[in-house]
């Protein structure tokens, strides 16, 4: 009777353990996957803040493509210039502020996340 009391707590003990273990398993496996958001938004950001100018040979295509020839200087410099500037202060916002979401996600402020794609 004794040595089946001893068995019952060392099957608990050894469960709670093994429990414990997973709960640590996917606590850290949560960790691991904010710091990679975190990290991916550090990338993103010092990124989007070396490349920002690029927004100018990007928009000069793209205006040429959907409005014209025509477009390309008048248009695509324009928008190109301000879209310079919007892309250099998120890369400098993400850079900033990499280790806090915004609402609740660590996802891009902008859409192309980078200016090639």
């Amino acid at each position: 009777m004794r040595f089946s009391f001893i068995l019952f707590i060392f099957v608990l003990a050894a469960g709670g353990v093994l429990y414990g273990e997973t709960a640590a398993l996917d606590d850290l496996s949560h960790a691991e996957e904010v710091v990679q958001d975190m990290s991916s938004k550090l990338n993103r950001g010092v990124v989007n803040l070396l490349t920002g100018w690029g927004e100018i040979p990007r928009q000069m295509i793209k205006s040429g493509h959907e409005k014209g020839g025509w477009a390309v200087i008048p248009v695509g410099i324009s928008a190109g210039a301000i879209m310079t500037v919007v892309r250099t202060a998120t890369g400098v916002f993400e850079t900033g502020l990499f280790y806090a979401p915004i609402k609740d996600s660590y996802g891009p402020i902008i859409e192309p996340a980078f200016v090639w794609q």
